[in-house]
């Protein structure tokens, strides 16, 4: 090869690589990324669905709440995030889990200044409804199911079956209450009273929660806090929703309240099939190691 081709090839090489750095910065330009136009306004969905718990069971239908806390806070360093819409398909859960995700919800905001907007499904209820309270605003559907505000503790009494079929527990605890909701035994009196003293203290909290929230009177939520459950529209009468809608609506009003004009760009997080939904509920309601756990959930 002759010094004359070498210099030509040098000089088309050149000129190619030219062209590329000169289309890359056009395509930069044109697509905002070097800083002419504003960064894109995003929104994040995430999707809380199923029966909300701290623990991990091995599938993804269950809103377990160290998964939902760690995708809220990573998004406090995304700067181009500009609002948080959770759509809520649960008919609640754990009370601790319940009390920590909405704990994230508040830091979120404290953190980022950014609107936060619930979207109601199917069911929004108990654990459901006490993390919808934290958001700005609250849609609900006409038909969604909401409320049940309550507590719940429930223990399985199997002494007659372990009669049946020749079964004995033997114990050894080291102190009255160390066995507390065994089931092969009656609780007693002195049991019963402890134990509704607990359950009517985690009670108080969603109490106080709702009324701080959502700006209502406690006699009137002390009313409504009986375990009843409420349609979308009966919600939306007395102010446990902010208004009826979609998702869609929800977004448009999450646009609204963190001021974005035009459309933003949506980004879902991890969303859950509905069999992971229905495996995970089944696994929670047949779990026989789950009676020390108070929940905030319609059943």
């Amino acid at each position: 090869m002759t010094k004359t081709i070498k210099v030509i090839l040098v000089v088309i090489a050149t000129l190619l690589l030219i062209g590329v750095i000169l289309l890359s910065i056009i395509f930069a330009i044109i697509s905002g990324r070097l800083g002419i136009d504003e960064p894109p306004n995003q929104l994040v969905a995430i999707d809380i669905s199923g029966v909300i718990s701290s623990g991990q069971v091995g599938f993804s239908g269950q809103a377990n709440s160290a998964r939902i806390m760690e995708q809220i806070n990573q998004l406090k360093e995304e700067k181009d995030v500009k609002g948080l819409i959770l759509r809520i398909n649960s008919p609640g859960g754990s009370s601790a889990a319940s009390e920590a995700i909405y704990q994230e919800i508040l830091d979120y905001k404290s953190e980022t200044g950014n609107p936060v907007v619930v979207a109601m499904e199917d069911v929004a209820a108990s654990g459901g409804y006490y993390i919808a309270t934290a958001a700005d605003q609250i849609f609900s559907n006409s038909a969604t199911t909401t409320g049940s505000i309550g507590v719940i503790m429930q223990f399985k009494d199997m002494k007659e079956l372990y009669q049946k079929i020749g079964i004995r527990n033997v114990t050894f605890k080291s102190g009255n209450y160390k066995d507390i909701g065994n089931p092969d035994r009656d609780l007693t009196e002195e049991e019963k009273e402890f134990l509704q003293e607990l359950v009517d203290e985690i009670h108080e909290q969603f109490v106080q929660t709702i009324v701080d929230e959502r700006n209502l009177s406690r006699n009137k939520v002390e009313d409504l806090a009986d375990g009843r459950i409420f349609t979308g529209s009966q919600a939306k009468e007395l102010g446990l929703v902010d208004q009826l809608g979609n998702f869609y609506h929800a977004v448009d009003e999450l646009e609204r309240l963190a001021g974005i004009e035009g459309e933003a760009e949506l980004i879902h997080h991890d969303r859950q099939s509905l069999l992971d939904i229905i495996v995970s509920s089944v696994i929670s309601q047949l779990s026989l190691d789950n009676n020390l756990i108070f929940r905030y959930q319609f059943n």
